[in-house]
């Protein structure tokens, strides 16, 4: 699925033509679970900390794991949330290898709930699907976008096809949202 969320944006902005889309979220799904399948890891989403408090989690783990462990918040999924009528801290997704996201875990106490994914998405653990995406679209006629496509990676929009090449590619190794200034954003979809 997240494969089609990264694609899709890209088909409405006229970017790809629709055959070539999914082509390329099929190429990207297949790709993403061989890197999966490479290495142990995962995912766990981090419930009423701030981000620094998560990114400490992350460094503190990191100090006790090997290189091929370490962690990294990957998803900046709602750093202001709010549930009903209060104001919590964020939500923010943290990936990487088994023994360094069991360490996280261990920290994060009741803050913390495993995600239900195959891997340690938007990390370097990625990595092996860039070339293959990269060597994908090569091949692949991208235009420039009609309307504004944002970018998850950097909020902003892309218009010229190499650019956006390369941000497709490099999509499942960055972070998502992140700290994006949402008033900029919109400014971005203004322009």
């Amino acid at each position: 699925m997240k494969s089609v969320n990264a694609v899709s944006p890209h088909k409405r902005g006229r970017v790809v033509s629709f055959e070539d889309g999914l082509k390329l979220v099929k190429l990207r799904g297949e790709a993403m679970q061989a890197a999966a399948d490479a290495a142990k890891s995962a995912m766990v989403s981090i419930i009423g900390l701030d981000s620094e408090k998560v990114q400490q989690l992350c460094d503190a783990a990191n100090q006790e794991v090997d290189k091929a462990d370490k962690v990294q918040i990957a998803n900046y999924l709602c750093p202001n949330c709010r549930k009903s009528f209060v104001q919590i801290q964020g939500n923010y997704a943290v990936s990487g290898g088994l023994k360094g996201i069991e360490v996280v875990e261990a920290k994060a106490k009741s803050f913390k709930v495993r995600l239900a994914v195959a891997a340690a998405f938007h990390t370097s653990f990625m990595e092996p699907a860039v070339s293959r995406l990269e060597a994908a679209l090569a091949e692949t006629e991208i235009r420039s976008p009609r309307i504004p496509v944002i970018s998850n990676v950097d909020a902003q929009p892309h218009a010229d096809p190499d650019t956006i090449k390369k941000i497709l590619a490099r999509q499942v190794i960055a972070g998502i949202f992140k700290r994006v200034d949402k008033s900029a954003t919109v400014e971005n979809i203004s322009a």
